[in-house]
């Protein structure tokens, strides 16, 4: 769970799809928490098997957003295979 500060454009749906679309597996949920005249804080969920932080903090970047902090993760164990 990611706290965000995002600006206006690209929206909401955009901006979600754009996360969603860095990996097949990836589900994003976007919470708009507050809003003020140039940003929106989000609370970003993303689940999937195998999350690539640098590349969505990247593409977080790349639309012109700031991540403030990670709040929450949650982490299952995988046996690796032979």
């Amino acid at each position: 769970m990611l706290d965000v500060l995002k600006p206006h454009h690209p929206n909401a749906l955009d901006f979600s799809t754009t996360l969603a679309g860095l990996d097949e597996d990836y589900r994003v949920k976007l919470t708009v928490v507050e809003v003020d005249k140039d940003t929106e804080t989000v609370i970003l969920v993303i689940e999937g098997r195998d999350i690539h932080y640098n590349a969505i903090i990247e593409v977080i970047k790349e639309m012109g957003a700031t991540v403030h902090s990670i709040d929450e993760v949650e982490v299952e164990g995988i046996t690796p295979t032979a």
